[in-house]
């Protein structure tokens, strides 16, 4: 007897192939699942994260650059500072029974102490009064508190001239009546010199016509002017 023959059906064969075609393609399709399944899991990991970093940024981003000092009196920006030192010295000056003489007004932040010749000099002198002295002391006491104001004294006189060995003019005669006053600051309080400047203006700057006693006296004063460091 012959030995019976394998033979394989066309059907058969066909149906092999696209076993085999399906399983390539089924590959391939897992590939891409896994591909996109990581990529998914990065996309939401790096929104998680971003949110978590976003917030302190911000927060950090909101603070200022330069904080505002913790010392109240140091800075007048809002000029409630200039206002509060004005309420002070208007209530040494009525202490001391000065309202007459002395005076206090602020002006775009500047505080500005004018202070008469009839309590701080004699005439054509640059000798501080005793009666000033308090004066100049609770002034003293403000420009201490406050380090981040400058001081510019001040010395005017009325138009009526001058001539004598230590003073020639007006001119030598206010600049002198400033320095006495900076002078003062700085042996009795021990001020730093470098926030102190004096300008002797003689009769280039009255506030009144000089044309009455009363006018030439209010203009003869000296004017202590308190004003913040420039940023």
């Amino acid at each position: 007897m012959k030995a019976r023959t394998s033979r394989t059906f066309p059907g058969r064969m066909l149906v092999e192939k696209s076993r085999s075609s399906i399983d390539s393609d089924s590959n391939w399709l897992i590939t891409l699942s896994d591909v996109l399944s990581l990529l998914l899991i990065f996309f939401v990991m790096f929104f998680v994260i971003s949110k978590h970093v976003e917030k302190p940024l911000k927060k950090e981003i909101e603070q200022p650059s330069n904080p505002p000092s913790s010392d109240a009196g140091l800075q007048a920006t809002d000029g409630t500072v200039a206002e509060k030192i004005e309420d002070e010295m208007n209530a040494e000056i009525k202490k001391l029974d000065l309202e007459d003489d002395v005076s206090v007004r602020t002006v775009d932040k500047e505080v500005i102490i004018t202070m008469e010749e009839k309590v701080t000099f004699k005439p054509g002198q640059a000798d501080i009064l005793s009666s000033l002295t308090p004066m100049l002391e609770d002034i003293a006491h403000v420009i201490q508190r406050h380090p981040l104001f400058l001081v510019d004294i001040e010395g005017h006189t009325d138009d009526v001239p001058i001539s004598t060995s230590l003073y020639p003019s007006n001119w030598e005669l206010s600049v002198a009546r400033a320095t006495s006053v900076l002078k003062y600051f700085i042996n009795n309080y021990g001020i730093n010199p470098s926030r102190l400047s004096i300008k002797g203006y003689a009769d280039q700057r009255p506030m009144v016509p000089n044309d009455t006693p009363e006018n030439k006296a209010q203009n003869r004063r000296v004017e202590i002017r308190l004003r913040e460091k420039e940023a």
